[in-house]
C-alpha cells in the first residue's frame, strides 16, 4: 500500500452547480430536481491522476490528516454526490476516517454496468456519463459525417432530388464544436477504418465536459485565449481548481494562472498557433491535444500531411505525423512534426503539465529549460517533453523517441 502524501492545503472548495454540456459524442444530463440531487450509490473504481485532497466534507473543506490521493492508484468508488455530480466518494486506505470525497476531475471513474442479462460483466464508463440515466455504456464519438445512431437499424437513404446540395461530410456532431468551417478538405486525423497496429488514423476520441470547456476557451482557429477566460473556467470548476492547486502545492490561484499564461503555454499546447511565421512561411505552433485535432478535423482547419515529411511515427497512444493547416491568409501551411497522445484528455493534460511544472522548479532551478515527464495513462507508459521559460509553461508534447540526454522533471 503506497504511503499517504501530506501537503499544505487550506482551501475550502464548494462546487457550483454547472449546466450539462453536450461534448463530442458524450450526452450529459440536464438539470435535476432538488429531490434527485441526493447522493447516488455507485459501484466502480477511481484511478487518481494527481495528488488531490480527500475531503471528509467537500462543502466545509475539511480534510483530517491532510490526506491526498496517490497518482496512479486505483481506489474503490461507492458514491457520487448527485446524478450529475462533480464529487466522488472513495475509500482511501490508511485515512481516518476511511471514506473521502474527491473531485471527479481528479481522475478516471469506471462504473460497472450490471444489467439483468449481464450481471457478471463490466463495462467502463466515460467520466462525463450520468450514472442515474441507466445507460452506463461508453458512447463512442462518430466519425465526421457519421451522425446516425450507431445502434439503430440502418434505413435506406432517400433518393436525391434535383437541386439538392451535395452531402456534407463535415457535419457538426455537437452544438458549439463547429465554429468556422473551411472550404478546404484536408485528410482526416481520425476514421473508423482499422488498418492494424500501425494505423495512423485511429477512431475519434471520447471527450467529456472539461474537454468541451477547453475547446470553448480555444475558440476559433487562431483566436487568442484570454487569461480572464481561463480564470473564469477555474472559478466555474472549484473541484478542478482545488486539485490543480494541490498539485502545484499552493493556495494562490494567480501562481497557477501565471504558470499557464505568462509564456502562452495554454494556447500553445491545447489550441495551436497557426498564426506564427518563419520568414515568409506560415508555421503551426504547438497543438498537442487530441480534442483540438478532432475539432480541427470537424471544422476543416487542418489535417494529416500524407507524405512529404521525413518523420512519421505511430506508437499508440502517441501519433506523430506531418500536418497541413489553414493559414491566416487562406493559404495552406505545413508542419512536418506534430503529435498528440490519444486518450490524454484536457483534465489529464492540465494535471500532467502542472505536475511537470512543479517538479521542474527543482530540476531546472533557473526556470528555463526542458525535461522529460513520465506519463502513465490507462495502462500506457510513455514520456513527454516539457519546456519552461522564465518560470512559465511553454510546451508539453508526447514523444515516442525522446532525447535521453534530457533529465527527468521529477529527478
Amino acid at each position: 500500500m503506497p504511503p499517504l502524501h501530506r501537503v499544505p492545503f487550506a482551501r475550502a472548495a464548494r462546487m457550483a452547480a454547472l449546466p450539462a454540456v453536450l461534448a463530442l459524442g458524450v450526452a450529459l444530463a440536464g438539470p435535476f430536481s432538488a429531490s434527485a440531487r441526493a447522493a447516488v450509490a455507485i459501484e466502480g473504481t477511481f484511478t487518481a491522476r494527481a495528488e488531490c485532497p480527500g475531503y471528509q466534507s467537500f462543502n466545509a473543506g475539511t480534510n483530517p490528516g491532510m490526506v491526498v490521493l496517490t497518482p496512479g492508484t486505483v481506489y474503490g468508488a461507492f458514491e457520487i454526490n448527485r446524478p450529475d455530480g462533480a464529487w466522488i466518494r472513495l475509500r482511501v486506505p490508511g485515512a481516518e476516517p476511511l471514506e473521502r470525497w474527491v473531485a471527479r476531475e481528479c481522475g478516471r471513474l469506471q462504473l460497472y454496468d450490471r444489467g439483468p442479462e449481464t450481471s457478471d460483466t463490466t463495462a467502463p464508463v466515460d467520466p462525463g456519463a450520468d450514472p442515474a440515466s441507466g445507460d452506463l455504456q461508453v458512447t463512442p464519438l462518430p466519425a465526421p459525417g457519421e451522425t446516425a445512431d450507431l445502434d439503430a437499424t440502418p434505413e435506406a437513404a432517400p433518393a436525391a432530388r434535383p437541386g439538392d446540395p451535395p452531402p456534407d461530410l463535415l457535419t457538426t456532431l455537437t452544438t458549439g464544436t463547429l465554429i468556422s468551417r473551411s472550404s478546404t478538405a484536408y485528410p482526416w486525423y481520425f476514421d473508423r477504418i482499422d488498418r492494424g497496429a500501425d494505423d495512423p488514423t485511429p477512431p475519434p476520441p471520447m471527450l467529456g465536459e472539461v474537454d468541451a470547456d477547453v475547446l470553448e476557451l480555444c475558440g476559433d482557429w487562431g483566436a487568442p485565449v484570454a487569461r480572464g477566460a481561463f480564470e473564469g473556467f477555474l472559478e466555474a470548476r472549484p473541484g478542478l481548481r482545488a486539485s490543480l492547486l494541490a498539485t502545484l502545492q499552493t493556495d494562490d490561484v494567480t501562481k497557477l494562472v501565471d504558470a499557464w499564461f505568462a509564456e502562452g503555454g495554454f494556447r500553445h499546447i491545447f489550441c495551436g498557433e497557426p498564426d506564427q511565421r518563419d520568414g515568409s512561411r506560415w508555421k503551426l505552433g504547438g497543438m498537442h491535444y487530441m480534442g483540438r485535432y478532432a475539432q480541427a478535423q470537424l471544422n476543416g482547419w487542418a489535417g494529416r500531411l500524407e507524405g512529404g515529411c521525413a518523420i512519421e511515427e505511430t506508437a499508440p497512444p502517441i501519433y506523430t505525423a506531418g500536418t497541413q493547416f489553414r493559414a491566416p491568409d487562406g493559404s495552406t501551411g505545413i508542419k512536418c512534426i506534430n503529435g498528440y497522445a490519444l486518450g490524454l484528455t484536457a483534465s489529464d493534460i492540465l494535471f500532467e503539465v502542472t505536475k511537470a511544472y512543479r517538479d521542474s522548479r527543482t530540476t531546472l532551478s533557473s526556470g528555463t529549460g526542458a525535461c522529460r515527464a513520465r506519463i502513465l495513462d490507462n495502462g500506457n507508459a510513455y514520456e513527454a517533453v516539457f519546456v519552461v521559460r522564465s518560470d512559465a509553461i511553454v510546451t508539453f508534447y508526447p514523444d515516442a523517441t525522446p532525447d535521453e540526454s534530457l533529465r527527468y522533471c521529477a529527478e
